[in-house]
């Protein structure tokens, strides 16, 4: 029985990767000095012990078979330096995915800077539907599962493949590892720019992920996105696409409603049926249109791809509702970078006009916390009525010619008409809330969309106590 001990469990990819080989029989362990919510959830479902330091005698003790580096741990961790001076084989979790999940099986890699965790999701919840009987791994948490993974033990691996680098060693992208059949990219946006530097390099990256891509397989890509479909010269198998103008498409027969979204399908002009679907956003019909893209080339029947679509619950942490009461919401959701902002916000007020939001948003990711963004967020944040902008996570550790000022966005979203405080703490902004929208005269239509990609210092617990 194999023993596999991970350092940086406490990531969701890392511990939804960890459940997966538990439930294959793998003897599993690991550490992590910050294990946020879902990822402990997890955990401790699978009844998986871990530790909350990174003490080299938990190695030691543990002895396993093989180690696999979390891409946020870093030379001078005392359990990276403990396995490399005394020779224990390790590797990236996305060598551990290659070699323990993709072995004669056919993995439908789903790749773009956004969109791939619900796209991948979605995919893998038709094929599962659909009784073919996938394994799967998400960068998330699936709704319907409570999980983001699925053991099974079909030939196809749904995989979601991300751009980030793969470990202190290796700085190519994940999803290089991946072996894709059939690859998809949805979009390619400016993201990870502390990695990338430039949006040129982030199309290089996905070019050598279309090159990966065998004569037999396929290559999926999104029209509407010109990154995307560029790409397509480059491949050397067969090519589809999604979108508004061909390939598997829609047109602007959209219904958007508080409960989700209605459009027709077609493929070409070939007019499929109407997809319903309990998502939020048009940038989902996107996503949605992808996974049938996939579902069709495997042969699934139209009738059981939307029925699965319409029995999808979405992904924990996108656009994702956690309390509501009297009009009022609470939504917790992943946005950092301009483009997810703008298309979660425009997401809400397409689906709810007449409600009043108010954006909290963290800088918390490598690009999000440094200047790169620092003014296209100005247009990002437009479709909110107020925005609430915290100091970057970790602000200390950076340069401080690099670091994003949220003091500036706040003047800057002021000026361009957009209602904005520069709060520095989660505990300064539940004041502010505290003081100006539960008077009795307030208005209770009011939805609050909490944007960081980590914990926040509890805030959304803080905001329910306060609103409940």
């Amino acid at each position: 029985m194999k023993r596999v001990y991970f350092i940086g469990i406490g990531g969701i990819a890392m511990a939804n990767l960890a459940c997966l080989l538990k439930e294959r029989g793998y003897l599993i362990s690991g550490s992590d000095l910050d294990t946020f919510g879902p990822s402990a959830i997890l955990l401790k479902k699978s009844e998986i012990k871990y530790f909350k330091n990174h003490k080299p005698d938990k190695v030691k003790t543990f002895k396993p078979d093989i180690v696999v580096i979390g891409n946020a741990i870093q030379r001078g961790n005392p359990s990276l330096e403990y396995v490399l001076n005394n020779r224990i084989p390790y590797c990236s979790m996305p060598e551990l995915i290659k070699q323990e999940l993709l072995v004669r099986k056919k993995p439908i890699v789903i790749t773009g800077t956004s969109g791939k965790t619900t796209t991948t999701a979605l995919a893998a919840w038709i094929l599962k539907e659909a009784g073919l009987k996938p394994t799967a791994l998400v960068g998330g948490i699936m709704n319907n599962l409570n999980s983001g993974f699925l053991n099974g033990k079909g030939e196809y691996v749904v995989i979601e493949g991300d751009e980030y680098n793969s470990s202190f060693y290796d700085s190519c992208p994940k999803f290089l590892h991946y072996q894709p059949y059939i690859g998809l990219i949805n979009n390619i946006q400016p993201d990870h720019l502390d990695i990338y530097g430039n949006i040129n390099n982030i199309i290089n990256a996905f070019k050598k992920f279309v090159k990966l891509i065998p004569s037999e397989g396929l290559t999926i890509l999104n029209n509407q996105d010109n990154h995307s479909l560029s790409l397509g010269k480059d491949s050397k198998s067969r090519v589809k696409t999604f979108g508004r103008n061909r390939g598997i498409r829609t047109t602007n027969e959209i219904a958007v409603t508080p409960n989700g979204l209605s459009f027709a399908a077609y493929n070409s002009s070939q007019r499929l049926g109407r997809v319903e679907s309990s998502l939020l956003g048009k940038h989902n019909i996107e996503n949605i249109l992808a996974a049938i893209t996939v579902s069709l080339e495997l042969k699934i029947p139209f009738k059981k791809i939307i029925k699965a679509i319409a029995s999808f619950k979405g992904v924990r942490r996108r656009l994702e509702v956690i309390y509501e009461k009297d009009g009022l919401k609470i939504i917790d959701d992943f946005a950092h970078n301009p483009d997810k902002v703008l298309a979660s916000l425009s997401a809400l007020r397409s689906h709810f006009p007449k409600h009043n939001i108010i954006a909290i948003f963290e800088p918390r990711t490598g690009s999000s916390r440094r200047k790169f963004f620092q003014n296209s967020y100005v247009t990002s944040f437009k479709p909110a009525d107020l925005v609430y902008i915290a100091e970057p996570y970790k602000k200390s550790s950076l340069n401080p010619k690099e670091v994003f000022s949220n003091k500036k966005l706040a003047i800057d979203l002021n000026k361009n008409g957009t209602r904005a405080y520069s709060l520095n703490t989660a505990d300064e902004i539940i004041m502010h809330i505290k003081e100006n929208f539960l008077k009795p005269n307030a208005s209770k239509s009011n939805i609050f969309c909490i944007m960081t990609s980590g914990e926040f210092d509890n805030i959304h617990q803080k905001l329910i106590s306060l609103v409940s």
